[in-house]
């Protein structure tokens, strides 16, 4: 008898395996939503974000590279002035309307991540001046995978706003 109630459950077990994973597909391909969900609903505001990059990315390419610098406090001068460049860009991102809710949502993150880019840029500005020739030090998301800088610029990519991915200066 206990042989055949073994033998009950698990084909019971089994059978009910089966149909989750059933329904797990079924969800996957016919009801959950497709695509990314960083993707932005209303384009209209990643064009206008793209337009906006590439006018601050233009406005960076005029100033010195890092290479032409004559010591670190001279590219740390030149990162400040592609830093308030970037602030700029960043507000001027800020006040750009449109998007729906969500869109808003994810943008707010998007633009938070650009805010510790910034602070970034500028803690390696003082290192640049405090300790000489050194490497950015980058701010790690919460997880330990990867950096908001990369985050930052998979939203960028994913929202076809090749511009807005970081300058690269640093």
């Amino acid at each position: 008898m206990r042989k055949g109630l073994n033998a009950t459950a698990l084909r019971a077990f089994l059978v009910l395996l089966v149909l989750a994973m059933g329904v797990l597909w079924i969800y996957a391909f016919f009801l959950a939503p497709s695509g990314n969900p960083d993707r932005l609903q209303d384009r209209a505001w990643s064009t206008a974000a793209e337009i906006q990059c590439a006018e601050a990315l233009a406005r960076i390419s005029l100033l010195p590279t890092a290479a032409s610098a004559s010591d670190p406090a001279d590219r740390a001068e030149d990162l400040d002035a592609a830093t308030a460049i970037v602030r700029s860009l960043v507000d001027d991102l800020t006040a750009l309307s449109g998007g729906t809710n969500e869109d808003k949502e994810i943008i707010a993150q998007w633009l938070a991540d650009w805010g510790v880019y910034l602070a970034d840029r500028q803690a390696h500005a003082k290192r640049l001046r405090d300790e000489g020739d050194v490497k950015p030090l980058l701010t790690a998301l919460p997880s330990g995978a990867g950096s908001v800088l990369e985050r930052m610029n998979g939203f960028a990519r994913v929202n076809d706003m090749e511009s807005c991915l970081d300058p690269g200066d640093m």
